[in-house]
């Protein structure tokens, strides 16, 4: 095989997943350190855990385990809402960048449109311990923060298009989003450390740091596509170049066909099934810390460790679907559009059984940990599944197709936080305080009450969201690479040559 350039190309761009991933969820972890704890009285009704210590039911309010409870300077009196809003935030700004993050990727140089977006997350992380000193300025940090993070997947769809040789396209796809559960676990068990040992700040200040080095390193020795890399063999780069689905670059803009995109069918399954196939993923991403403490009763070290454990099985376990996929696609078995449904279906049909166990088996702390693990691990599928779908059918407009596709990906990791804010926080009209969550700020706190019939309901709707992405999808769904991935200049046979169905693709290659 010539070269291995475009193999650390993809390393690159694993840790950028790393980096935005991390950025994006240490503060799920240290939020519980930021936050006073409740001074909670014996046989007062201040606070309820229907789960003791030990695996039982609880019956009775219980005084928390002294480890549960974290005591730091500078810890702030927030709601269970503005806590939720700290999270939600986020991906609120995500959701509003995705498209522009999308067309900026397509139409500007792809490397530094990524560079920005890691550099802006790095600078937005080392002033949280200031913005927190203000709820206000706090959300809106985090807003931006969520803002500049939009590029990354879009950036990551372009770059896979121009760099990505086809027959090693799932196993490298596999490898470089595994940096978004490496990113995970990382950024979750060394915030439960640093602020176990020296308080929630320093937390900020490490993880802002770090991504400096990889800043400096993908500026200075590579290239936005392998024309123009400089530290490549000319055999890599004829290899790469001359690749089937290979995003070539353009010396002159091309007109976006958007009645063609919104008029396909794969295009349109593949929104729908990015907005429900996303919520399994995002609800254990931003809300499994919050479960395992709450309801499951874990300590924040404890909690650390078995909330990150599943993102590093799974920094392995998805590069080795992403192979298989691949050997089985060039042995005839499976063509891509296959391979694509499969993924997607291994992504939606077991977490979702796994979920409804886990909210009807109570306080079973072991089984209940157990089937987190592996739901975690099996929702990972995403990224060989419909999350890479985008550049399947189009590589010349992965970016776009990314940002807009994602753009209702994210609704569920914006709602789903306020959500669980809104059933936990007091709870007489789940409607009601659904809505104040969203809509407005509040200021006076409410009891707070975790209890299993209310994660139910949350369990419940990502039940749904994930068995009708996964219909929708193997019903409508495609990999097949479109006819509108080509301008209309382009001579008549090569398109025919270039839009052909990838069966024949992969009988040319076996």
């Amino acid at each position: 095989m010539a070269g291995y350039v475009r193999f650390m190309f993809a390393i690159m761009l694993c840790i950028a997943n790393m980096i935005i991933y991390g950025l994006k969820v240490n503060i799920s972890t240290t939020i519980i350190g930021m936050v006073k704890p409740r001074k909670v009285v014996q046989g007062s009704n201040d606070t309820y855990y229907e789960c003791s210590f030990d695996d039982t039911p609880n019956s009775t309010i219980q005084t928390p385990d002294p480890s549960t409870v974290i005591y730091f300077e500078d810890q702030y009196e927030w709601t269970s809402t503005q806590q939720g809003l700290i999270i939600s935030l986020y991906f609120a700004g995500y959701m509003l960048g995705m498209f522009p993050a999308g067309y900026f990727a397509d139409r500007f140089n792809t490397k530094w449109v990524l560079l920005v977006s890691v550099l802006s997350n790095s600078i937005l992380t080392l002033i949280v311990p200031i913005a927190a000193r203000s709820i206000s300025m706090l959300l809106l940090l985090r807003f931006m923060a969520g803002l500049v993070s939009a590029a990354n997947l879009p950036v990551v769809n372009v770059l896979v298009g121009k760099w990505m040789v086809y027959e090693e396209k799932s196993t490298w796809v596999a490898i470089i989003n595994a940096g978004t559960s490496l990113g995970t676990v990382i950024s979750i068990l060394s915030a439960g450390l640093i602020m176990h040992d020296m308080g929630w700040k320093p937390v900020f200040y490490i993880h802002g740091i770090l991504p400096l080095v990889w800043c400096a390193v993908f500026a200075v020795f590579f290239a936005d596509n392998p024309e123009t890399q400089k530290l490549i063999s000319e055999e890599e780069r004829q290899l790469i170049v001359n690749s089937y689905g290979h995003r070539h670059t353009r010396k002159e803009k091309i007109a976006v066909p958007w009645k063609e995109i919104f008029s396909s069918k794969p295009f349109w399954a593949l929104v729908v099934t990015n907005c429900l196939g996303n919520f399994c993923w995002y609800f254990l991403l931003t809300q499994l810390p919050l479960y395992m403490n709450k309801m499951l009763r874990f300590d924040i070290k404890k909690n650390a460790m078995l909330s990150c454990s599943p993102y590093l099985i799974n920094a392995v376990v998805n590069p080795l679907l992403g192979k298989i996929l691949d050997i089985g696609r060039q042995s005839g078995y499976w063509s891509q559009t296959t391979g694509r449904k499969i993924a997607v279906g291994i992504s939606c049909i077991p977490p979702s059984i796994m979920l409804i166990i886990i909210a009807y088996i109570g306080c079973d702390r072991t089984t209940s940990t157990a089937l987190l693990i592996i739901s975690i691990v099996i929702s990972g599928a995403i990224f060989v599944g419909h999350l890479t779908n985008q550049n399947d059918l189009a590589p010349n407009y992965a970016g776009i197709l990314m940002g807009i596709t994602n753009t209702p990906g994210t609704i569920s990791a914006f709602v789903l936080p306020a959500l669980v804010g809104a059933l936990t926080e007091g709870g007489v009209s789940l409607l009601y305080n659904l809505l104040k969550n969203l809509l407005s700020r509040i200021e006076a706190d409410f009891l707070l009450q975790h209890t299993f019939q209310r994660w139910r309901y949350i369990f419940w709707i990502n039940v749904v969201a994930q068995l009708l992405a996964f219909v929708v999808f193997v019903t409508f769904g495609s990999a097949k690479i479109q006819s509108w991935n080509y301008p209309a200049s382009q001579p008549s046979e090569n398109r025919k040559k270039h839009s052909s169905d990838e069966e024949e693709v992969t009988s040319k290659m076996i």
